[in-house]
């Protein structure tokens, strides 16, 4: 695909490529809802539908007293892109993937955390019911992150909490816009991000529950 085309969707520059497409998507709702979807298709009709097959949904919900992390996976159907609440979809570059994948533990690796099921590590939320579960998290390897940050995303292959209390993340993708709402994606061996910067919004670690087919 033409590399100007790795944005398949996005509401805010009001632009969207109509076809059926097929490789590593990666779909964000606008920032009222929070919610990701990481899937291997979507369609974009010539009737302003937008389908995804089998998505992964990730994100947090409100439970009793408390926000709880989730991902499930579903096939989502939105009939017209006016009322549709994505902010954007995203193709990732098959060069990028290829270098993710390159940068990957193996599953054998003695010292990192797997998730058995989807768990939240941090959620900074306004309403006072964030989620922080960093320091108890301190120094130890977890794998299967994603990061909901400032004006993007951050899915990488493993995360560690410094110790000061800040995560880095190791064998990144990123999507984010620049000072001008143009999307990118780009590829980051290592990213550290300090707390105190205030980017962050939160942290899920998938469980293999949903990532095993």
């Amino acid at each position: 695909m033409n590399e100007k085309n790795i944005v398949l969707f996005d509401y805010i520059k009001n632009s969207r490529v109509k076809g059926e497409f097929s490789g590593s998507i990666i779909s964000k709702f606008k920032e009222y809802v929070n919610y990701l979807i990481f899937s291997d298709n979507i369609k974009i009709s010539d009737d302003n539908e937008i389908q995804i097959s089998q998505g992964l949904m990730v994100g947090f919900e409100r439970g009793v007293n408390k926000h709880l992390a989730f991902s499930k996976k579903d096939d989502f159907i939105w009939n017209d892109i006016e009322d549709c609440p994505l902010e954007y979809s995203v193709l990732i570059p098959n060069e990028i993937m290829e270098q993710y994948d390159e940068g990957q533990f193996s599953d054998a690796f003695p010292y990192t955390i797997t998730m058995l099921h989807t768990a939240g590590l941090y959620q900074k939320d306004p309403d006072g019911l964030s989620v922080n579960h960093l320091e108890f998290f301190q120094g130890e390897i977890l794998r299967n992150p994603v990061g909901l940050i400032s004006r993007g995303i951050c899915v990488a292959d493993r995360v560690v909490i410094d110790h000061r209390g800040d995560p880095v993340f190791y064998d990144s993708i990123i999507v984010g816009r620049d000072e001008n709402d143009d999307l990118s994606i780009t590829y980051e061996p290592l990213v550290n991000m300090k707390m105190d910067d205030d980017v962050l919004r939160f942290i899920i670690i998938l469980g293999i529950e949903n990532l095993k087919e």
